[in-house]
């Protein structure tokens, strides 16, 4: 029991509780407080006060994770407003001299063809497409740029370390299968309706004239079934994974050269969208560079007409990539497999600048709030602690020698202390003004709020001292 000259616990917090309901220091009145400490040196320190620091930020916030998916999505969604003329002209020049077909050369290069386009079927004919684009790109880059991230922090469990190149390539190679497997009834419609054309412009084959992209997957699957919306697939994931895992790998292998080798420093780089900018076009060119050989057979195979065998879906001018890619080569030579190479960079380079300047803002901003939500959440916390054991003066709060004895009470019991009462009641007040002292405060001292905060470790110090003296 205590002494009759003490004052019950019990009965000194129903008063401090009492006449602190209208002194409070509030969140909203305070600066933001810095971080104290990496960590309490006691785990009783918690029951006093919250963790020293805001919780930190995981290194994959924003990147990897749901909303680095969501993000990997929306960057080129956006970015397909932009560059999908160039996608148009892609697929026309990829079309034209089709042997099949019987289309001859219609164009001379992307700019032409895109002129052209415009001028036989207005700007409806350069955005021919788009809702499909808008659609393709958002869902397909969800996988294949969204799963890269988590699918080598699995390959690469060291982050202490650089992943090595082969890692990056895995890790592209099975994000872009995922996201070509998944989405290829888009991207098919997506290619005929951008292949579609009037005129003198129209080449390869002209029997897809869909009212529009809805209208497409109906007709698709009346005509063709549903086996009609995934093929190509296996040419299609073969390019995915060629893109995908070129365009990663040279993406993030530059940027963290650029970012983090110093050898490098010299050229000034920073996070932000110039650094995005530049490693999305050095990544474009090779990406393009590796995957249009696959991309003309793929074009070629999602545009050709189908005829129905004994029950069975057939192409009329191919059976297969391995049989287009030969008659390709035979009929036009191997620098078809490159046909459409600078409407496919043109559309693909500005295309990846959008759409990864878009992802990087998205991804430093999301860290940006987060890192200021857990700072708010943190203050939040410290300003609950400063006004749970603060006592009213005439200059507001304060934490007083007996504000800081009852918080001592808190985190270190006389049970654990292991002490008599009275030896005890003079060790709270020895602590209590061994807190203060640090703090550059008397006996007979109060701290403010700022003052509490940094006053934290001492307290800390005191509450691990006590309980290792115990132990």
């Amino acid at each position: 029991k205590p002494r009759k000259h003490q004052t019950p616990l019990s009965a000194c917090c129903r008063s401090q509780v009492s006449r602190r309901t209208t002194t409070m220091v509030q969140p909203s009145t305070v600066q933001t407080a810095t971080t104290v400490a990496s960590t309490w040196k006691h785990p009783n320190t918690h029951l006093v006060l919250p963790p020293p620091a805001p919780e930190p930020i995981s290194r994959s916030y924003g990147i990897g994770g749901f909303e680095g998916m969501v993000f990997s999505g929306f960057g080129p969604a956006v970015a397909a407003v932009l560059t999908n003329p160039f996608d148009v002209a892609k697929v026309r020049m990829q079309l034209q001299g089709e042997a099949s077909s019987g289309s001859k050369k219609a164009y001379t290069g992307a700019f032409d063809c895109i002129i052209k386009t415009f001028k036989a079927e207005g700007i409806a004919g350069t955005q021919r497409g788009l809702s499909a684009s808008i659609i393709r790109e958002g869902s397909k880059n969800f996988f294949r740029i969204g799963l890269f991230h988590p699918i080598l922090d699995v390959l690469h469990e060291d982050h202490t370390k650089s992943p090595p190149v082969w890692k990056r390539l895995i890790a592209g190679s099975i994000s872009g299968a995922a996201g070509a497997i998944i989405c290829n009834p888009i991207e098919i419609v997506k290619t005929r309706l951008q292949a579609s054309s009037v005129g003198a412009g129209a080449v390869g084959y002209q029997g897809y004239q869909y009212k529009g992209f809805i209208d497409s997957f109906r007709v698709i699957v009346r005509d063709e079934g549903v086996k009609g919306l995934w093929t190509g697939t296996s040419i299609s994931a073969v390019r995915s994974i060629l893109a995908t895992s070129t365009n990663m790998t040279v993406n993030s292998k530059s940027k963290e050269m650029l970012l983090q080798d110093p050898s490098l420093a010299w050229l000034g780089f920073q996070p932000g969208f110039l650094t995005d900018g530049f490693c999305s076009v050095l990544s474009a060119f090779f990406a393009v560079g590796a995957n249009n050989p696959a991309d003309v057979v793929r074009t070629r195979l999602y545009n050709q007409p189908f005829k129905m065998v004994d029950g069975v879906r057939r192409g009329e001018w191919y059976t297969g990539s391995v049989q287009c890619a030969g008659m390709i080569l035979k009929d036009e030579g191997p620098l078809a497999f490159w046909k459409g190479f600078t409407g496919h960079f043109m559309r693909t380079g500005p295309h990846y600048v959008a759409a990864f300047i878009v992802i990087g803002w998205c991804q430093r901003t999301a860290r940006t709030w987060k890192e200021k939500s857990n700072q708010k959440s943190w203050d939040r916390s410290m300003v609950a602690a400063f006004n749970k054991f603060a006592e009213p003066t005439e200059g507001g709060p304060r934490w007083t020698n007996a504000s800081l004895q009852t918080a001592l009470r808190t985190a270190c019991p006389r049970a654990a202390v292991g002490c008599s009462e009275r030896e005890y009641e003079a060790l709270l007040r020895a602590d209590a003004a061994a807190v203060l002292s640090a703090a550059g405060k008397g006996a007979e001292g109060a701290l403010r709020y700022a003052e509490f905060v940094a006053a934290s470790p001492a307290l800390d110090a005191v509450v691990a001292r006590r309980l290792a003296e115990r132990a």
